[in-house]
């Protein structure tokens, strides 16, 4: 049985609306991640922002779905919110990677299905925490954590620190059968996120992490 839960009900009131609002209400996202539940579901963590007027400060909100498959967690959102999840923004989605071990074929072609996602959105996975925690993590000098993460992930792809290929290129690889890696992300001990090395994948499932070791 799905479980779906939001976090912070406020979303639903300053981001999607009230009444009056009907099912072409869209939630913009930030960044999101999929992590797996001890009890076989995938979870689905997006983070949207809400600013309570032009001059206030913009916070981060956290909408949290479950459900059996990819397809299911956008779904189960859409029919919570009453509208949809606008990924236009979103920069960064962040794998778990017991999810990443099954293979991401599924959560890729899930996500290029959805008609406002930029090709450009960067993949990522967790190493040694779950996706949801790197989603949270709270941003050392930008205020939005999802707009922090994506520079990230940006300024280590320019540098070639980092793998850099994103959604788009993913599918490519995942199509012809060829062997591709992912930027993998960690926290320290003060909860901030870092690279930590990449995971590599053969035919779209995880079959290890690679480099990093050591990095704090």
């Amino acid at each position: 049985m799905k479980r779906m839960l939001i976090l912070i009900a406020a979303v639903l009131l300053a981001c999607v609306g009230g009444k009056g609002r009907g099912a072409g209400d869209r939630l913009p996202i930030l960044s999101a991640g999929v992590s797996a539940s001890s009890d076989g579901q995938l979870v689905l963590t997006a983070e949207a922002v809400r600013q309570d007027s032009l001059e206030g400060n913009a916070a981060s909100l956290y909408l949290t779905t479950s459900g059996d498959d990819p397809a299911a967690l956008f779904t189960g959102a859409e029919q919570l919110l009453a509208g949809q999840l606008y990924l236009s923004h979103a920069r960064t989605f962040v794998i778990d990677e017991a999810v990443a071990l099954e293979g991401i074929a599924p959560l890729v072609q899930v996500l290029l299905a959805q008609d406002d996602v930029r090709l450009t959105l960067r993949l990522a996975v967790a190493r040694d925490v779950t996706a949801d925690e790197i989603i949270r993590a709270q941003a050392v000098v930008e205020e939005i954590p999802g707009e922090a993460l994506g520079a990230l992930l940006d300024a280590h792809a320019v540098q070639g620190g980092l793998p850099d290929l994103p959604l788009c290129r993913v599918s490519d690889r995942i199509l012809s059968g060829a062997d591709f890696s992912l930027p993998a992300l960690t926290l320290t001990e003060d909860w901030r996120v870092i690279p930590a090395g990449q995971a590599d994948f053969r035919l779209g499932r995880m079959t290890g992490f690679s480099g990093g070791e050591g990095l704090a």
